[in-house]
């Protein structure tokens, strides 16, 4: 009778152990996971506001959509085409190239007179480049930049007729 209630005091103080045990490994992983929440929060102000090119000046555009008509085969057609003419065919949509082929057909122009025609889609990736290097020159860090935005002070650049650089800068 004695062995039996040894055994079961044993036992309990066993269970209590592990009882512990199991608590403070639980503690210990919320502990890391709080560690890991905190690192990656920090590691998000690197996209702080100040960060980013501000665009609060501009109007914002909502664009709406055309359904799509034309057979993916045509859109591949028409960008295989696009690719020929010298342009990158990533730079349009597929409404985009249903529009454009409804206005080709419609002023019997070849796609490479119609994208001649199109000044915002005729900057590509050696324009890009080339205004990366004049931002690097001016030292202005354009690896903050995504092509996008570089894109869209070239375009602007064109406009008012400056340098990439003066445009950045204004900004």
């Amino acid at each position: 009778m004695k062995n039996k209630k040894l055994l079961f005091l044993f036992c309990l103080v066993i269970l209590v152990i592990a009882v512990v045990v199991f608590v403070r490994m639980n503690d210990k992983k919320s502990t890391k996971n709080q560690e890991v929440e905190t690192n990656s929060s920090q590691s998000t102000d690197v996209f702080d506001k100040s960060n980013v090119i501000n665009y609060s000046s501009e109007t914002e555009v909502s664009y709406s959509y055309e359904e799509v008509t034309l057979s993916m085969e045509e859109i591949g057609k028409y960008r295989e085409e696009i690719e020929q003419a010298g342009f990158d065919s990533t730079l349009f949509t597929d409404q985009e190239i249903q529009v454009m082929q409804s206005k080709i057909k419609k002023n019997g122009q070849s796609i490479s007179q119609y994208l001649k025609d199109q000044p915002d889609k005729s900057i590509d990736e050696t324009e890009i480049d080339k205004a990366r290097d004049e931002l690097k020159a001016a030292n202005i860090d354009p690896d903050k930049m995504h092509n996008n935005e570089i894109v869209e002070l070239i375009k602007e650049a064109k406009k008012e007729k400056k340098s990439v650089v003066e445009v950045a800068k204004e900004k």
